[in-house]
């Protein structure tokens, strides 16, 4: 009998740019090369109707699949999507239920619990911040840039200039997460219950380190949130690690601070196939 395990998540899980780099991915690649297990990868990602009114389509994917097939081979099921907060995965509990999965593995809290001007909840921005800019993401530090001199010198201007009226907005008045932690964890602890209920074995991981210069506040609220995960995963049967305490350092993030880059994304990929052993 086939086997799925199941990633819910944001951009993190997901991966960013093109390639969408992600430990997920990087685990597929791990498991490929330890002897004994066809491992295959299903991505799947919800589109809004902008990306489907000529077709009638509401999920895009990508199959990575192992030539070789066995009846008990493991299929890896990326379901995170940047930019989809933790009430999102909801809608994939009827999929989830329908694999079976044995093991689920959670990494939310990350988008939700950023540190944003305090204007992208109460819609009182300044006059001078242009309509394009308000968007809860849209000052976000960019995590890389194009390798095209004059994209490069656009997007480096863009983004300092964005960075600069970020940084003002946050010393005007004290920022907010996008989710209030209370409501993110009213959200957490019903999924794990729903999950639960499937038999799966469920894994919440640790939210990452983030960047204290670029997201003022940040590392504060995510030690919070940390905690509050870790309550909630013992309370609801579930299994808490947190993976960071086992990142060694290095230049494992792109510069915006907050997504893990492709040496952050096999690092954490070797530390999850430790802790998810076959």
């Amino acid at each position: 009998m086939a086997r799925n395990w199941v990633f819910l998540g944001d951009s993190l899980t997901e991966g960013v740019g093109s390639k969408r780099i992600s430990h997920v991915t990087e685990l597929v690649k791990q498991m490929r090369a330890a002897a004994g297990t066809n491992v295959h990868e299903f991505r799947l990602r919800q589109i809004g109707a902008d990306l489907s009114r000529q077709i009638d389509f509401n999920v895009a994917g990508l199959m990575n699949v192992d030539a070789d097939h066995n009846p008990t081979d493991l299929w890896l099921w990326n379901l995170a999507c940047e930019g989809q907060t933790i009430d999102s995965d909801f809608g994939w509990l009827p999929l989830i239920a329908a694999l079976r999965p044995e093991l689920v593995v959670i990494f939310r809290g990350s988008l939700e619990s950023i540190i944003r001007p305090a204007m992208v909840a109460d819609r009182n921005w300044p006059w001078w911040v242009p309509q394009s800019w308000r968007g809860y993401a849209a000052m976000d530090p960019r995590c890389y840039f194009s390798t095209t001199w004059w994209r490069k010198a656009k997007q480096t201007s863009v983004d300092a200039l964005k960075q600069r009226a970020r940084l003002k907005l946050l010393k005007l008045q004290p920022g907010k997460p996008l989710v209030d932690i209370e409501q993110f964890a009213s959200y957490q602890m019903e999924l794990l219950k729903r999950l639960r209920a499937l038999g799966a074995r469920i894994l919440v991981l640790g939210l990452l380190p983030v960047d204290e210069t670029r997201f003022p506040g940040s590392p504060e609220q995510f030690k919070t949130v940390n905690a509050r995960l870790k309550q909630i995963a013992e309370a609801e049967g579930a299994e808490f690690f947190d993976w960071a305490s086992s990142l060694n350092g290095g230049n494992l993030f792109y510069r915006d601070g907050f997504h893990p880059n492709a040496a952050g994304a096999d690092a954490l990929a070797r530390i999850l196939f430790g802790k998810v052993q076959l």
